[in-house]
């Protein structure tokens, strides 16, 4: 037989939620290990890499004003500011724009990814990259659950899954069921460009990525990421041949290519499974109205942590995590939701799309949208 090797709690993936998680269990002083799939974590990245300071992130969800953990957190270091987001211009089909202040920074998904596991591991936690979870065995007469990797055979109290959109401890246990799986899997792509490039966050509506949307962020003098999200189904030809062109119409030289899955249904119905608390991209947090997940991955990741605690010292159910995660993000996410299914059901071509937005306007309907607050022409 195969040793196994036991821990208090394990987590699956080391991206921004698992780090987040791990980091504040180490600080507990509880044992905790991170299985990370990829050779060196956060590369390849796989969003547009924009990140939110802690104003963009209270002004959002609910109930974080009085968190310390999570300010501190949000303090990141100038090293990864690449280039302040101070606004976002919103581009309708005709090229008509509406500009909005933002709180944020672009940074580069390697470097952030790796500061964050790496205080995680100064805090005390343990991580082991390429190591795969393959599949989840149950041992019957031992009473527990087996997680085969790619570097041995573990067990856990606990088990936090942070793997990403696709869910790889759900899909293993459970396999399609929605009730645990993120629902609208939107295929992204992105490529590292240079070139002329704006100083704004510039997000593009209509035929360029029907249901769904093109983006800018600049990362430097004459350096950004530039990406497409669109809806399975929706877009004729390939998305890498798309962006190309999408590039070369702005005159853009792409460097890299790279791309993604984001889960756009909102969150997952269950987010707690037996002893497994699914957090960020893994759990459906994902603004489906503007695919942000940074820090929703963070914040759940420390949820989950601080549930955990809790359910170790006290007997706390791990259901509280669940509890906290919806009180705070699920406003949010709910409207959220409800301007993506609007912009399916409703933008259908430019034409529709430019009145839609139109008839919307820049404060009371669009800008609410991209901040995640209900349009007030639907209060």
């Amino acid at each position: 037989m195969k040793s196994v090797e036991h821990r208090t709690v394990i987590i699956v993936g080391a991206g921004p939620g698992g780090s987040a998680a791990a980091q504040r269990l180490a600080e507990a002083g509880v044992d905790v290990l991170m299985l990370e799939r990829r050779h060196i974590v956060g590369n390849p990245a796989q969003c547009g890499e924009c990140i939110p300071n802690w104003g963009e992130v209270v002004g959002t969800f609910l109930h974080l004003n009085d968190h310390e953990w999570l300010k501190s957190y949000f303090d990141f270091p100038e090293r990864l500011r690449l280039h302040r987001l101070d606004n976002m211009r919103v581009f309708l089909p005709s090229g008509k724009s509406y500009e909005f202040e933002l709180d944020a920074f672009s940074g580069h998904r390697l470097q952030f990814d790796g500061y964050l596991a790496d205080k995680a591991v100064r805090a005390g936690a343990e991580l082991r990259v390429n190591t795969a979870l393959k599949r989840l065995q149950t041992q019957t007469k031992a009473g527990r659950e087996l997680l085969v990797t790619s570097g041995g055979r573990f067990s856990c109290d606990v088990l936090i899954d942070a793997s990403g959109s696709l869910a790889h401890v759900a899909r293993l246990r459970h396999g399609q069921d929605r009730a645990v799986r993120p629902e609208d899997q939107v295929p992204t792509i992105y490529a590292q460009v240079k070139g002329e490039v704006p100083e704004t966050f510039d997000v593009f509506l209509g035929s360029v990525a029907p249901s769904g949307y093109a983006w800018i962020i600049p990362k430097g003098p004459g350096f950004a990421n530039v990406g497409l999200g669109v809806r399975a189904g929706k877009l004729k030809g390939d998305l890498k041949g798309h962006l190309e062109q999408f590039c070369k119409d702005l005159n853009l030289e792409i460097l890299s290519i790279g791309g993604g899955w984001i889960p756009m249904g909102g969150p997952v119905k269950r987010m707690v499974d037996g002893n497994t608390l699914a957090v960020g991209d893994a759990a459906g947090l994902v603004m489906p109205s503007n695919g942000g997940g940074i820090s929703q991955a963070i914040i759940s990741g420390c949820f989950a942590a601080e549930t955990v605690i809790d359910h170790l010292e006290h007997g706390t159910p791990l259901s509280e995590y669940e509890r906290r995660v919806r009180a705070s993000m699920g406003p949010a996410l709910k409207n959220s939701l409800r301007t993506k299914n609007m912009g399916y059901a409703f933008m259908r071509g430019d034409l529709m799309t430019e009145a839609i937005l139109r008839i919307l306007g820049p404060i009371g309907g669009i800008k609410r949208a991209m901040e995640c607050d209900r349009p007030l022409w639907l209060i």
